[in-house]
Order: C-alpha cells, then structure tokens, then sequence
C-alpha cells in the first residue's frame, strides 16, 4: 500500500478539527519558529536526565540545535526528572510510533516520555512554551497512545497522560493529568479512523478555531479565516446598535468580538512571519523591513559579582525576594503563598465565564 500522505502526532489536532487542513499545506515553507526550537532543546535535555537517570547529566551547553542549556531550563525541568525519575521504572524516551489509520495515511511521531506501572501505560509530554496546552483529548498524547497499543500490545487496562508545562500559570498545576481506559482510547481511535477515511476521500471542509493559531495556512493560503474575520468585522462595525441592546445581545456581540480579535491575531503573527520570510530572502515588502529583536540584557556567562566588585569598587549584589511563583516551585506551600501575596486593584472588565465550571468548585462535581 503507497502512503499518500504523513501526517506527524504534533499536527494530528490540526488535521482532526479542520479537514481542509490537508489541502493546503503541502507545498508551504516550514518556517523557523525560536519558540519550538527553544522547546526542543528543553526535551532533549530532559531526555538526557531521564536516560542518565542523573539531575545533571553529562552534555554540553548547548542543544544539537544551538540553543543553549540556560540556568531556567535546569530550574524548570529538574522537579519534572526528580518526579519521574522517582517511580524507578524503566522510561522510554523519543520512542517512534507509527500507524495506518486509514488506507494512503501514515500517522507518525516521537513521544517524549513513556512508561509502565502494572496495567497502566503512562504518555508523558514536555511543553516548554508558554501557550496553555490542555491534557484532555489532546489529539497529540492520543496518536502516541494509539500508536504504542498497536505496536506493542501488552496488558493494559488505563492510560494516563501527563502534560509538563512548567513556566505559564495554569489553574491545575504545571503537571496536568488525563487518565483513560482502553475502551476510551478505542474510541479515539475509531474517530480518528473515521476522519482520516474522509481526508484520504477528499473532505476539504475549513473550519476556524483556537487551533487556527500557528496554522502555516493562515497568511495567505486559507479563504475561511478571511472570510469569517471580514464577515465578524462587518457585522459589529456596522450592525452594532449601540442605543437599544439587550443583554443578550451584549453578549452575542462580546463573542464575536472575541472571535474576531483572536481571527485578527492569528491574521497578522502569520503574516509577519510570512514577510520575514520574504526580507530574509531579499524581496521587497513596501514600507516594511526587518528589525532584530533582543531580550534583556544579562551578564555574561564568566562575570560574576566578585569581578565587577574588582573591576569598579561597587557591590552589585541585591538580596531581592523571589516572585511567588517561583516560591512556590521551589516547594512553598500554595496555601502558605496565598495567606502572604496581595494583588493590586487595577479595575473590571467582562469577561467569559464558565457558570457550570464555578457551580462545581462551591458545591462539588456530580455524580
């Protein structure tokens, strides 16, 4: 059987909530993304901490892709190996999986981390960035699963995943955990199948969403984003009757409006991204060009206070308290931390809200 198309786990989300996804991309440029490779670089230095099963494993400063081995990355992935590295099991680390859900379709990828515990098959994700990833249904950390029960069928009866993202807040903790049974992977793989047959038949159906964001297509090659921006801008711009709302329709317009601003953005970074492109490449984008950007600056590697002190006569060491988030990753009670913070008034707005999700922290989950 020939495979017409490869479709990689870390795409599988894109592929599952937007079939015309498939049509569009083939010939686009891969573009360099400073975020993934920082990311990849931050996998590879814990998978050296898994496999040398050591805090600080032997390699050097830099990843195979340049980026350096900072001290944050030592911070943050430290706890994430301590934890894991704890349940003193054998790990599997970069192991490939590959399936055929459907005729002419490969699925294909490297999941990060992945163990066994009795008849529990555990699915461990490292996400470095600080764009919120959710462990439930997440289409990635399910191809990975999928693909290990097919490959290697071993009695099991649960799967947990796990998704590390230890720099952004996120309201579940920095490690997030899904656990399905087998019977429920069964039916992810179903799903799957089933929208694959319909990709490899020719479904070239485009629907916007969250996922949009980072779309390679979203610049130039997709009609639905474009279509569905102008048509939400036309619609608040010039059906918004200020005077005589109702509440309801307040409501309806704060939605759109949120679709639209979060269709906007994904609009314009794609776009930029897109016309650095074309600068790198010499091509001329009237009125534009390209300009560097730099983070904060910092001491060099080799300069220590003692130096400056040396060099100048000044002490510019400050003893200065560490923001309560870092607090509370170096082991702070979160209950301590909260009795001790403030947070500064700065005013209200509407936002969207979760009545259902608010009903359940008061008066408990049902059922």
């Amino acid at each position: 059987m020939q495979t017409v198309r490869e479709i990689r786990c870390s795409s599988l989300d894109r592929y599952m909530k937007c079939p015309g996804f498939a049509q569009m991309t083939d010939t686009l440029p891969n573009l360099s993304n400073p975020a993934a490779e920082e990311g990849t670089a931050a996998g590879e230095l814990l998978q050296a901490m898994l496999e040398q099963r050591s805090l600080k494993p032997n390699v050097t400063g830099v990843a195979k892709n340049g980026v350096r081995f900072d001290s944050d990355m030592y911070f943050h992935l430290t706890p994430i190996a301590q934890e894991i590295l704890s349940k003193n099991v054998m790990i599997s680390c970069e192991g490939r999986v590959d399936w055929v859900p459907s005729p002419g379709i490969a699925i294909r990828g490297s999941f990060d981390i992945q163990y066994q515990i009795d008849d529990t098959l555990y699915i461990e994700d490292l996400k470095y960035g600080w764009k919120i990833v959710d462990v439930k249904e997440n289409w990635q950390l399910l191809g990975y699963a999928i693909g290990k029960m097919i490959q290697s069928p071993v009695p099991t009866r649960k799967i947990q995943f796990t998704i590390h993202q230890p720099r952004p807040h996120h309201e579940d903790g920095q490690s997030r955990v899904w656990c399905i049974t087998v019977d429920e992977l069964n039916y992810y793989y179903q799903k799957v199948t089933q929208h694959m047959t319909e990709i490899a038949s020719g479904s070239r159906e485009l629907i916007t969403g969250k996922h949009c964001k980072y779309c390679p297509a979203a610049a130039n090659r997709c009609p639905a984003i474009s279509r569905s921006m102008y048509e939400g801008i036309e619609q608040v711009m010039y059906d918004f009757k200020q005077d005589d709302l109702t509440e309801a329709e307040i409501a309806n317009q704060l939605r759109l409006l949120d679709d639209v601003s979060s269709l906007v953005k994904i609009k314009q970074d794609s776009l930029n991204d897109l016309a650095c492109m074309k600068l790198k490449e010499g091509k001329l984008i009237p009125g534009y060009g390209l300009e560097e950007k730099f983070g904060d600056r910092s001491w060099k590697a080799d300069v220590t206070p003692e130096a400056i002190e040396c060099l100048t006569g000044l002490v510019i060491v400050e003893k200065v308290i560490m923001s309560p988030a870092k607090a509370e990753k170096l082991g702070v009670d979160k209950k301590l931390v909260k009795d001790l913070v403030e947070r500064k008034y700065t005013g209200v707005k509407a936002v969207k809200k979760d009545f259902n999700k608010d009903a359940e922290k008061v008066f408990g989950k049902k059922g």
